[in-house]
């Protein structure tokens, strides 16, 4: 694998940065809103195909570029520590917990939750905003208003819009949702 920097597509190098520094994850496959689907990304495409070369240009400028296999997506961070401090990955995770909560409660399947056709609708959002529990947590992680806090799950890829105010789950936020899952039945079984 080369890692010479004229075999990289630098427009896609550059937007690869941009997402990262923004916050974002980079999932394998992203909604398409306008194919009503999902369909491989050409960011993570670019990474995988390069990842030599990306993960030293990212040690060169001071980060850690992480790929998670079971969630199929790339991340950046700076150590270890300092992520787990971290209180966007801690609002993240509060606001998947929720909706996750949310889903349960109902009697739905997790799995529905990355399915397009099924998802995260107008009804459900509602019904979270409506309820005092999710209203005070979504308040102490200094959300203004659900719908801040669906785009901000959205602004960093863990949710993708499919319609108006439709969204599905990235690979990113089901496998959050997944490591809490299990971490959850591990701890009921001790």
């Amino acid at each position: 694998m080369t890692t010479a920097f004229s075999q990289i597509n630098m427009a896609k190098s550059q937007q690869i940065y941009t997402t990262f520094v923004n916050g974002r994850v980079i999932t394998k496959q992203i909604y398409d809103i306008y194919q009503h689907a999902f369909i491989d990304s050409p960011l993570y495409t670019e990474l995988y195909s390069h990842l030599e070369h990306f993960t030293l240009l990212y040690q060169h400028i001071g980060y850690n570029l992480n790929f998670n296999v079971e969630g199929e997506f790339f991340y950046i961070s700076r150590s270890e520590a300092e992520e787990d401090a971290d209180t966007n990955a801690t609002k993240i995770q509060a606001m998947l917990l929720i909706i996750a909560r949310y889903w349960v409660d109902k009697g739905f399947d997790l799995d529905d939750l990355a399915t397009p056709v099924i998802g995260l609708g107008r009804t459900a959002l509602d019904e979270i905003a409506e309820q005092a529990i999710y209203k005070d947590i979504r308040q102490a992680l200094g959300m203004e208003t659900w719908d801040k806090a669906i785009t901000y799950l959205a602004d960093r890829n863990f949710l993708y819009p499919c319609g108006d105010k439709h969204y599905v789950l990235s690979s990113a936020g089901m496998h959050f949702l997944n490591l809490h899952v299990e971490k959850y039945s591990e701890e009921m079984a001790q």
